[in-house]
């Protein structure tokens, strides 16, 4: 290694030592691995060892270097004066940055040493890493210190030597009295097992992370996630513990709105009446509510035979092979088009009827999935039966009370001149049988329009307290007529009187249609049983029609043992017309009867049947406690009442317009006619003037024009001395108040009877 020396004045190498010295000098100043310099008090070089000569980029063509031309400007005034001692201890200028060529290549530390004679050792030492290390430690601090997380150090024994600044704003602790203590003094209490744990991790020198609960300086207490780790020196001893901890009291409120949420979402779900899933795009089950458990496993064409988990291929639960693809080709169509598919499914076997519903499942502007509902519908199902049977029975009533109106108008006709005639005392006695015969087939006419107009409410009822024990035991009797010679007859009455409200007519009227039912399903023989009981209504009963739970019920039983009815068959027995019987042999119309009478009696109708085993009608009507049974009976006079005044006929059919002529003079009246209202208006202004004018109007309810009850108001407001009757073969309750509350006029329900008629107008001219 060489070493040069430079003069101050010609730049010729100089002896700055003596000789005795020099050799270990020598060996001291070259052989360093650190630049060295010896410079005057002026900062010039006198002598450089080789890394000197490298690193400011000396040579031997320059005289008199200067140290200060290496220097940057902040840095020559502190080192001019260090080079101006001549005695002293060393000093050591840090963090020096050397200039070549006008920009900085090095950063050093430069040692200043007095020499004799004005002369200064300067020794420059590289610090580039360390000051890279500092920089390094002075970030890392600046981070430490600028995250919103606590960061602490501890010793061995976990006593807290380092914080960071977020720890005093976190905990509220102030860093000087923290410093020192065990870190227990943070811990909520209640969490020694966490906390024992977490110590045994540590000291198994094992890292441990987990939610801790912290206390703050003024009580308070909060979540934190912790991390802690041990820290060992460079011999592998522990040092101590640091530990990273961040409050989560916003991510655990956050979380704990979501939990809601999402609990809220599914509670939502579970109590929807329908078994949903939901399926991604390739059909493969994500979820599923609650509420298949109360769900048959066979539901909606799936069938699961066990619980339905995430992952399974959804439609491996549809069995039938047709029906699995077909749901495949529904559920493509649903994620192609973005509509839904519906299908009504029914299972015979189960007479469930199910509703499927397949839905996008969208999220985020897109389809992700399916949404697969099935909803039990035969509740709704066997509503929606009950409503079309209210319509077609509403219908056919309709019907019936049309029909009936122009019925009773004949067999009024035909009634009333047959009563006439065999009223009149010089009658052949040959025509009295065939008069009689004529009699009785209107007399089965009548019946018929009676059960016509069973289908509406608008024929006149007459309900009263009727002891069932005594409509089964009058039933039987009429029945018995029917029985062939191998069928049985049995009574089981109610332990003592059960009473329901009803048309005491149209009561035994149902039961005979049951009991001839039943005799025609029993054409080899068998048993036919009639039993009353008191009952209580369950809860699906109560549920099914709407009516109050436990509530008390006379069910009476019509019971036979013939050959039973096929599902088909039972869905179909209340239709009107429906009949199985060969033509001829019946109408179709008792059972809708039966229907109409039970509904109008506020009761119900169940069908217990058995191929082969026989059928059982049950009958509920609401049971009436304490009833009392009345029965009225007339007597009627073998002769017409006679009277006198003037009374106009109204009716739109001349057949009964010439009845009326004739019956009513019989009775001693005048009578008037006119074909409608109108035309009975004109005559009462002509009439009502003059010495006799009309006493009473009989009117038909159903005329082209002014109805007979739009005249019966117009007649009491102009004539108010004027008796009015409305003659009707049907009127609703409403319109029956209307007539004879508000209008004061007085109904005969078609076709009357001529001594009722008389006797009503007969009464009404008294008064």
């Amino acid at each position: 290694m060489k070493t040069a020396f430079f003069n101050s004045d010609s730049g010729d190498p100089v002896q700055p030592f003596p000789k005795s010295r020099e050799r270990w000098w020598r060996c001291f100043f070259d052989q360093s691995d650190d630049a060295h310099l010896v410079c005057r008090s002026d900062g010039t070089i006198e002598e450089a060892n080789l890394r000197a000569i490298h690193l400011l980029g000396l040579s031997n063509e320059k005289a008199s270097p200067s140290l200060f031309q290496s220097l940057s400007p902040e840095n020559v005034a502190r080192a001019s004066e260090l080079t101006r001692r001549e005695s002293g201890r060393q000093e050591t200028l840090t963090t020096v940055r050397l200039i070549t060529d006008g920009r900085i290549v090095h950063i050093v530390d430069l040692q200043f040493t007095p020499l004799d004679g004005g002369f200064t050792l300067v020794v420059i030492k590289d610090a580039s890493r360390r000051w890279r290390m500092e920089s390094h430690a002075q970030r890392l601090m600046t981070a430490i210190d600028a995250t919103p997380d606590v960061i602490f150090l501890t010793d061995a024994d976990f006593r807290l030597t380092f914080v960071n600044s977020a720890f005093q704003s976190v905990t509220g602790f102030n860093i000087e009295e923290a410093l020192g203590q065990p870190i227990d003094f943070l811990r909520a209490p209640g969490q020694d097992g966490t906390l024992a744990a977490c110590r045994d991790n540590l000291l198994d020198e094992k890292d441990w992370s987990g939610e801790l609960m912290n206390r703050r300086q003024d009580g308070s207490e909060y979540p934190v996630e912790a991390s802690i780790s041990s820290i060992f020196d460079f011999q592998g001893e522990r040092l101590g513990f640091a530990a990273f901890e961040r409050d989560i009291t916003l991510k655990k409120r956050l979380q704990e709105d979501l939990r809601r949420e999402r609990n809220l979402v599914v509670s939502i779900n579970d109590s929807l009446d329908a078994a949903i899933y939901t399926v991604d795009r390739e059909f493969k089950l994500t979820h599923v509510n609650n509420f298949w458990e109360r769900m048959p496993l066979k539901h909606g064409w799936l069938v699961w035979g066990g619980k339905p988990r995430p992952g399974m291929p959804f439609l491996n639960a549809i069995a039938n092979e047709e029906r699995r693809h077909q749901i495949k080709l529904a559920m493509e169509g649903v994620l192609e088009t973005g509509r839904p598919y519906e299908s009504q499914v029914s299972d015979p076997a189960q007479r469930k009827n199910w509703f499927i519903r397949i839905s996008p499942w969208r999220h985020e502007g897109r389809i992700t999935g399916l949404i697969y509902s099935v909803t039990d519908q035969t509740r709704v199902h066997e509503l929606q039966s009950q409503l079309y049977q209210a319509q077609k029975m509403e219908t056919i009533g309709a019907l019936a009370a049309g029909v009936a109106h122009d019925f009773n108008n004949l067999l009024q006709a035909i009634r009333g001149h047959v009563a006439l005639m065999l009223l009149e005392d010089n009658l052949a006695a040959e025509m009295g049988d065939p008069l009689n015969q004529i009699e009785q087939a209107a007399a089965r006419a009548s019946e018929i329009t009676h059960q016509l107009l069973t289908f509406s409410r608008a024929s006149e009822e007459n309900q009263i307290d009727l002891d069932f024990n005594e409509v089964i035991t009058e039933a039987a009797q009429l029945a018995r007529r029917s029985l062939k010679q191998k069928i049985r007859l049995r009574l089981e009455p109610a332990d003592r009187p059960a009473f329901a409200r009803l048309d005491s007519t149209r009561a035994q009227q149902l039961l005979l249609n049951l009991c001839v039912n039943a005799i025609d399903a029993m054409p080899d023989g068998g048993e036919l049983t009639l039993q009353n009981r008191r009952v209580k209504l369950s809860a699906a009963q109560a549920e099914n029609h709407e009516l109050a739970e436990h509530a008390s019920f006379i069910c009476c039983t019509v019971r036979d043992t013939g050959s039973g009815m096929p599902p088909e068959v039972v869905s179909k027995i209340f239709d009107p017309f429906f009949t199985t019987k060969a033509k001829g042999k019946g109408t179709g119309l008792g059972m809708s009867i039966v229907h109409g009478v039970i509904s109008h009696g506020g009761g119900f109708l169940e069908i217990e049947t058995e191929l082969g085993k026989g059928t059982a009608f049950h009958i509920y009507l609401p049971e009436i406690k304490n009833g009392i049974a009345a029965v009225t009976k007339k007597k009627l006079q073998s002769k017409l009442v006679r009277g006198t005044g003037q009374v106009l006929v109204v009716d739109d059919l001349d057949l009964v317009r010439e009845f009326a002529r004739t019956f009513l003079e019989a009775s001693g009246y005048t009578v008037l006619l006119a074909a409608s209202g109108e035309e009975a208006l004109e005559i009462l202004k002509g009439k009502q003037d003059q010495q006799k004018p009309v006493d009473l109007i009989l009117t038909d309810l159903n005329m082209t024009g002014i109805s007979g009850q739009q005249l019966i108001r117009e007649v009491i407001e102009r004539w108010p001395a004027v008796r009015c009757i409305l003659a009707s073969g049907y009127l609703e309750p409403a319109e029956r108040e209307l007539v004879e509350s508000h209008l004061g006029a007085r109904i005969l329900n078609k076709p009357f009877n001529v001594r009722e008629a008389a006797n009503l107008i007969s009464e009404m001219l008294a008064g």
